[in-house]
C-alpha cells in the first residue's frame, strides 16, 4: 500500500472516530439521569412538567369536603361548611397551640445591720490564696438525629377498570411527617409480567428519583432525599397484557423502606380490574351494608384501601350540605376498617358518608338511602 493510500485510510478512520464521539455526545443528555451520576436508566423516563404534589400535597380535609360536594351531582347544590366546622380532628392530629412562657427572676436579698450611729470598725481583709483548679474536659453529648416518618400512597389511573392493552398509570406519593429528613426512599412495586410490563416512568431525576432495580417479581423506584415536611410524587406506566381475561385482578400494593433500615412498610392497596374499557373514580372504594333503610337503620361502612394504621375522619354529605361527625376510626395493619353509623334523625333522601385518611389524603365515599 502506498504512503498516500495509508494516509487516506488514516484520515478516514479518524473521521469515523470523531463522528462516533459526536454521536455519543448528542445521545448522552437523553440517556443520562441528572442527580444519579453513573447510573444507567433501566426504563425510559419522561421528566415531570411542573410540581403538582410537591407543591400542593395531598388534599386537606377542607379540600376533600369541597371535592366530594362538587361530585354530589344528584343532590341540590349544597352550601360549603363554615370554616373549621370539620376540623375537629383527634388529639394526635391537632396542632398544639403555642403558649408564651413567663419566667420569674428571683434576686438575692442584701442584708444590712442596723445603724449604731458610729462609724463601722474597719475590717482588715485576710488575703486568700486561690487554689488552682484543673478544669475537667466535658465531652459534648451528640444530639440524636430526629426521626423521619415516611408515608407512601399509591393512586391508579384509571382506578377501577383498565382496558386490555391499555396503559395503567400509578402515581407514587411520598410525604414525610417526621421531624428529620430521609436520605432516600426505596419503593418496591410488584411486577407480574404475565399481566403487564413496565413501559416508562415520569420521575424527577434531578432529585435522584429513578428505577434502580428490576427483578423477576418486582421493580424498585428509588427516590432521593426527602426533608422533614416534604412531599414528592412520581409516576410509573404499565402496559396491560392484551390477552388477559375479563375482570382479571391486578393486585398492586408497594412496600417501602428508608434510612438504611431493613424494615419495610406497606403502602395502601390499589387494585384494578381488567375490563372492556376504562372506568375511573376520584375516590377510594367503600362498601356499605345495608345501602338503604328507614331512619335509625344501622349502616356498616367498610374499606381496605387506606394506609395501615392511619387515623380516619368522617363526615356526612346531606342534601342541605355537610354535617360534621364525631365518628372516627383507625385502619388496621392492612389498611382496612369498618365503621358503623345509625341514620337516626335523618330525613328521607340520599346521603353519603365520607371517610378521610389523615396520612394518605385519600377519601372514600359510600352512598345510602334513608327511606
Amino acid at each position: 500500500m502506498s504512503r498516500t493510500a495509508s494516509r487516506t485510510l488514516l484520515w478516514r478512520l479518524l473521521a469515523a472516530l470523531l463522528a462516533l464521539a459526536a454521536l455519543a455526545a448528542a445521545l448522552r443528555p437523553a440517556l443520562a439521569q441528572p442527580g444519579s451520576p453513573g447510573y444507567t436508566p433501566l426504563v425510559p423516563n419522561i421528566e415531570p412538567a411542573g410540581a403538582d404534589l410537591a407543591a400542593a400535597g395531598p388534599p386537606s380535609e377542607a379540600d376533600a369536603v369541597a371535592s366530594t360536594l362538587a361530585a354530589f351531582a344528584a343532590l341540590p347544590q349544597p352550601a360549603l361548611p363554615p370554616d373549621g366546622a370539620l376540623l375537629d380532628l383527634p388529639a394526635e392530629a391537632r396542632p398544639v397551640a403555642a403558649l408564651s412562657a413567663v419566667s420569674t427572676i428571683y434576686l438575692p436579698l442584701i442584708s444590712r445591720a442596723p445603724s449604731s450611729g458610729g462609724a463601722p470598725t474597719p475590717v482588715t481583709p485576710t488575703p486568700v490564696t486561690p487554689t488552682p483548679v484543673t478544669p475537667t474536659p466535658v465531652t459534648p453529648t451528640p444530639e440524636p438525629d430526629k426521626p423521619s416518618d415516611i408515608a407512601v400512597t399509591l393512586w391508579a389511573k384509571p382506578s377501577i377498570l383498565v382496558a386490555r392493552g391499555a396503559l395503567l398509570e400509578y402515581e407514587i406519593r411520598l410525604a414525610n411527617y417526621g421531624q428529620g429528613g430521609a436520605g432516600g426512599v426505596d419503593v418496591v412495586m410488584p411486577y407480574n409480567r404475565g399481566q403487564y410490563t413496565l413501559e416508562y416512568t415520569s420521575l424527577d431525576s434531578k432529585k435522584g428519583d429513578w428505577v434502580s432495580r428490576i427483578d423477576q417479581g418486582s421493580f424498585t423506584v428509588h427516590f432521593g432525599p426527602l426533608g422533614d415536611g416534604a412531599r414528592r410524587s412520581g409516576k410509573v406506566f404499565l402496559r396491560v397484557n392484551s390477552s388477559l381475561a375479563y375482570q382479571t385482578l391486578l393486585n398492586v400494593r408497594a412496600t417501602y423502606r428508608w434510612g438504611g433500615s431493613g424494615d419495610s412498610r406497606l403502602s395502601n392497596w390499589a387494585p384494578v380490574l381488567v375490563g372492556n374499557g376504562p372506568s375511573d373514580a376520584p375516590y377510594a372504594w367503600v362498601g356499605v351494608t345495608p345501602d338503604r333503610g328507614p331512619a335509625g337503620t344501622k349502616h356498616s361502612f367498610s374499606s381496605n384501601r387506606f394506609l395501615p394504621g392511619e387515623a380516619i375522619t368522617t363526615w356526612l354529605n346531606t342534601p342541605q350540605g355537610v354535617r360534621a361527625l364525631s365518628l372516627r376510626g383507625t385502619a388496621d395493619a392492612q389498611g382496612s376498617l369498618t365503621l358503623s353509623y345509625a341514620s337516626t334523625g335523618l330525613a328521607k333522601g340520599n346521603y353519603q358518608l365520607v371517610l378521610y385518611g389523615n396520612r394518605s389524603g385519600l377519601t372514600g365515599v359510600a352512598s345510602f338511602l334513608v327511606q
